[in-house]
């Protein structure tokens, strides 16, 4: 019990250690992403604070892109995205999986198949997420979005 009071846990871990904020980073980013992989848009945005530093780069064609800062809007975002692809179709291949301190960086490969034509593309994105207290407080998501547009408009045309 006076472990605990002074900060360290009863692991002999200092709660504020590097180690402990990046244990907390991992289990939080591993449990968003077994929450996308189940496309349970209510359970992702559990992960995510209340105010939140969110931004998908922007567009024009796709609106669970661009700047978010409410966990509400979290679940939309993601409600909308699961509904434009075919489910059981999409790709995510993690190939790096960095964390420093509350800053994880992910870097995969993601394919997904549109509903609305069957077209298929494939792209490597990068992903930028801050942790805090368990939440994820920061979220930006580096993607060739003009791979996306250039695929949905082969889509719309046809």
């Amino acid at each position: 019990m006076i472990n605990m009071l002074i900060g360290i846990s009863v692991f002999g871990q200092n709660a504020d250690s590097k180690e402990a904020i990046e244990n907390q980073t991992k289990t939080t980013v591993n449990a968003f992403f077994t929450s996308f992989g189940e496309k349970n848009p209510d359970k992702i945005a559990s992960y995510i604070a209340p105010e939140v530093d969110w931004y998908i780069y922007e567009s024009k064609l796709f609106p669970w892109t661009g700047k978010r800062s409410k966990r509400e809007e979290i679940s939309t975002v993601f409600k909308t995205l699961f509904s434009y692809f075919v489910d059981g179709k999409e790709e995510f291949n993690m190939q790096a999986f960095l964390v420093d301190g509350k800053d994880a960086a992910i870097f995969a490969e993601l394919g997904r198949q549109f509903k609305s034509s069957g077209k298929s593309f494939k792209m490597h994105i990068a992903i930028h997420i801050k942790v805090e207290n368990g939440l994820i407080t920061q979220f930006y998501l580096y993607e060739p979005t003009k791979v996306l547009e250039k695929a949905f408009k082969k889509t719309i045309k046809n």
